[in-house]
């Protein structure tokens, strides 16, 4: 590794390809010049120039291997009328021996939230994307890592980021933290889930512009791409082994550009990360339900096609659309502008990607069968400065006596310029990924002083039928730490990840540190929870909007204990 194989890492001049399997011989052979980093046995990264990235690259290299944007999985932030915390009762439990992990905005390592009783930091280390220098993980070759020691040194410093320059300026990943494992703070009213777990933190660098562009997201939203994620969670999997520690991972970011499967690289890395003893991968659900920007439809028989209308607000730069095809019917679409104009007809072709210009208004569109699996029909949409008023896309189906049904998605709401939506929305199946891997854990957030179920929160199933999401969690005006020692009341589903988290902590010292459960992973925990969970009596579980029900901390342990006497 030399210092100009490091620079592609981080430079706008390279892309990034997501690569499976990296020592077959067509990826050898289609990479064999460029710089290739292996972050795992499957695995790897290659850095290409930028000028082989064109308008076919989806095409070009595959539906997996383009990294996807990501976007913060929190609904808003306030500061008025904060509620004091109260965490609920774990016979006891507070995290003891357990890490919790976030890949996210950073952290205000400062805050007393992320400082012991001993006046030292609670965080093992942090590994800063964002800040390139010589003292990177091993074997990833970018950022910066910081040690304990390193923290507790900048704590006692008058100027504590001279030391360690990490910070959060977003906050999204210094609440998440501190709502899973904060410290207490009784002038403040305020105390974390699991306050004496450990943290693991990754600060991810923000998407490279050129993805930016491709997917068509506002320079100003904060956005990271997929392949920085992966690492950060490989990251975080390398340190609870060298220390031979359970560790909760909990992802706060989602994109709404995926299968909607959960079948995608990095989902299927993620879920089997979760199945090692120990390991438990907590996701949010997403805050995309009632934003108009999923639409559902099925042709009936005696139909020939749909109508599907979509708004386009004024002054639109663009933005990104998916049409999702469910197997085994093919589907064709004929697209018309706003002024009724025809602008064209895409056939269920593989690898295809046509590109149509109207005055100001460009449209690319990328067919794609049997991705990622069951000869499904994928078809993305990237519009630039589309024409303002009503699109029409007349959906036809193969004839025939099975279903033709399909699905629309827009990108994320965060993402999305306000005024484009579809006329006849769908509010389900807009669980983003990686959160509608069957693999995971998978959270949606309710206000628990109404107890009425967050009004964006996503909801399930996913595309294949199953179901998501898998349990309810506080998520509404919860109290968090701030940056700058502050604290702010926060709502959307990844802070109900973030208190899910938390709860999970207490399981794994109580199953996997005292040794009473060592094997609990991902698929033990979940289901342990669905079996506790709070259901309403006049309320059918599971549903695509509850899950099995409100996470339930009090009834965990009788369920673990009747789990164990089988």
């Amino acid at each position: 590794m030399d210092e100009a194989d490091r620079y592609k890492i981080t430079s706008e001049d390279y892309a990034d390809i997501i690569l499976e399997d990296w020592s077959n011989t067509e990826a050898a052979r289609k990479f064999s010049g460029d710089f290739v980093n292996h972050i795992n046995n499957d695995i790897a990264f290659a850095y290409i120039p930028m000028d082989r990235m064109t308008l076919d690259s989806i095409n070009k290299f595959g539906y997996y291997s383009i990294p996807g944007c990501y976007g913060l999985m929190k609904a808003e932030t306030g500061w008025e009328q904060l509620p004091d915390s109260n965490p609920d009762s774990f016979n006891g439990y507070v995290g003891n021996g357990v890490l919790l992990g976030f890949v996210d905005t950073g952290i205000d390592y400062r805050h007393p939230a992320f400082i012991g009783k001993d006046n030292t930091t609670r965080i093992v280390s942090i590994w800063d994307q964002t800040i390139n220098s010589q003292g990177y993980p091993e074997g990833l070759y970018y950022g910066t890592e910081y040690s304990r020691e390193q923290i507790n040194a900048a704590l006692q410093s008058p100027d504590p980021l001279s030391v360690v320059p990490v910070t959060d300026n977003i906050g999204h990943g210094t609440m998440m933290a501190g709502i899973a494992c904060g410290s207490q703070d009784e002038a403040n009213h305020f105390q974390g889930i699991a306050p004496e777990a450990e943290l693991v933190i990754v600060k991810l660098k923000p998407a490279k512009q050129y993805l930016k562009e491709i997917f068509i997201i506002p320079d100003e939203v904060p956005c990271y791409q997929e392949n920085d994620i992966m690492a950060g969670v490989e990251y975080l999997n390398r340190v609870a082994g060298l220390l031979n520690r359970p560790i909760v991972i909990c992802l706060g970011v989602g994109n709404n550009m995926a299968d909607h499967a959960g079948l995608r690289i990095s989902s299927r890395f993620y879920a089997s990360l979760g199945e090692k003893p120990g390991f438990v991968f907590v996701t949010a659900a997403g805050n995309e339900a009632n934003r108009r920007n999923h639409y559902y439809g099925n042709i009936a028989d005696n139909v020939t096609m749909d109508y599907v209308e979509l708004h386009v607000g004024e002054k639109n730069p663009g933005f990104m659309m998916q049409f999702w095809g469910q197997p085994p019917n093919f589907f064709w679409i004929d697209v018309y502008m706003p002024s009724g104009e025809f602008l064209v007809r895409i056939p269920p072709v593989d690898g295809q990607t046509m590109v149509e210009r109207r005055d100001n208004t460009l449209v690319v569109v990328d067919s794609m069968l049997g991705i990622p699996s069951n000869h499904n029909q994928s078809i993305i949409f990237r519009f630039r400065n589309p024409a303002e008023g009503n699109w029409t896309f007349m959906v036809f189906g193969s004839m025939g006596d099975l279903p033709r049904e399909f699905h629309f998605w827009l990108t994320l709401h965060n993402f999305l310029e306000e005024g484009t939506y579809f006329l006849n929305p769908n509010i389900y199946t807009t669980i983003v990924g990686p959160a509608n891997s069957t693999g995971l854990l998978t959270v949606t957030s309710y206000d628990i002083n109404t107890g009425k179920l967050d009004f964006y929160s996503s909801r399930g199933l996913n595309v294949d039928q199953f179901l998501k999401p898998d349990i309810t969690a506080p998520g509404i005006n919860v109290l968090a730490p701030f940056p700058d020692y502050t604290y702010a009341a926060a709502s959307g589903s990844s802070i109900a990840a973030a208190y899910t988290a938390g709860i999970t902590a207490h399981m794994l010292q109580w199953g996997v540190v005292e040794g009473r459960a060592a094997f609990l992973n991902t698929p033990h925990v979940r289901h342990i929870y669905q079996l506790s969970a709070i259901r309403e009596k006049d309320r059918d579980y599971p549903n695509e909007d509850w899950g099995y029900g409100i996470l339930n901390p009090k009834g965990i342990m009788s369920t673990m204990r009747d789990f164990m006497s089988f």
